[in-house]
């Protein structure tokens, strides 16, 4: 019989350092001071020492009771900063992370995974932007996956496509939750993707502060056409816990690996569910695919 090995990375690098909590873990980035505009570019971890084919990302320490905190970030690469170094020269690896009030305490923080490759030498940076016309605290972790044990099983891809994103007002595409334990309808499409695209993200972010509640959400991307879908991606959980604040957090992944070959051409689409009982009126989404 014939053994197919699987895949480990020898080689792990982060900026997480040695104290976890939302005024410590990561690195700080706050939003511009001008609303809706991104912030100067932040080095978050500088140029690694191993060709890297993964990274990991979270978002925390950006939350407050009754108060919107909603924001988008780029996560940034400079090639040529040189081991060791910090960036200067940021070109975006990752456009417009939908992130909302993030916290580590209770809500785990806001998550993402991308399994994208990033060549040694390179520093990994981030730019903000937030909906409010003052700077708002957002820390930042990265760490990033090398020296796969098996190379020839790890696929790492070179671009991520966004869909959903409303720069303007530092925004999602709004979505309607299902209740009573049905999941809810498709939105209009997202956006189309320009490239083959094959594994994806997303990201949810609220416009009020109506909850009164705690609230469960979970989301489904989906592509194709208005008739005909492929689940992409399903079961992402999002918690918004309000008794200390409106406190959030989000796992990047759920029910399956989002491993989903889509061709260029298709269109992008969301729904999603309420398992809790403090459903706000106005939840946003965005969706993320990984190509190259």
């Amino acid at each position: 019989m014939l053994f197919t090995p699987v895949n480990d990375f020898g080689f792990i690098v982060d900026n997480f350092g040695s104290t976890y909590t939302d005024a410590a873990l990561g690195v700080s980035c706050p939003s511009n001071a001008s609303a809706n505009v991104k912030s100067a570019d932040v080095n978050l971890l500088n140029g690694i020492a191993e060709d890297c084919y993964a990274i990991a990302i979270c978002f925390v320490g950006s939350t407050a009771a009754a108060t919107i905190r909603r924001s988008l970030v780029d996560i940034l690469v400079d090639p040529a900063a040189g081991v060791g170094n910090s960036g200067s020269t940021w070109s975006v690896l990752i456009p417009n992370l939908l992130v909302f009030n993030p916290v580590l305490n209770l809500g785990g923080g806001v998550w993402y995974y991308f399994p994208l490759y990033v060549k040694a030498g390179t520093a990994i940076g981030a730019a903000h932007q937030c909906v409010t016309a003052v700077a708002q605290p957002l820390r930042i972790a990265v760490r990033l996956f090398g020296k796969p044990s098996h190379p020839e099983l790890c696929k790492a891809g070179s671009y991520v496509e966004s869909f959903g994103v409303v720069l303007g007002t530092t925004s999602g595409t709004g979505i309607t939750p299902g209740t009573g334990g049905a999941m809810g309808s498709y939105t209009a499409s997202l956006g189309t993707s320009t490239e083959n695209l094959w594994w994806w993200q997303c990201g949810f972010g609220y416009n009020d502060v109506s909850l009164t509640s705690d609230e469960i959400l979970w989301f489904d991307v989906a592509a194709g056409d208005a008739t005909n879908k492929q689940l992409c991606l399903q079961n992402v959980q999002w918690s918004c816990f309000t008794g200390t604040g409106d406190q959030g957090g989000m796992v990047a992944l759920g029910a399956n690996l989002p491993y989903k070959n889509i061709p260029s051409g298709s269109d992008i689409y969301m729904r999603s569910i309420s398992i809790g009982v403090g459903v706000s009126t106005t939840p946003q989404v965005c969706a993320y695919g990984v190509g190259g």
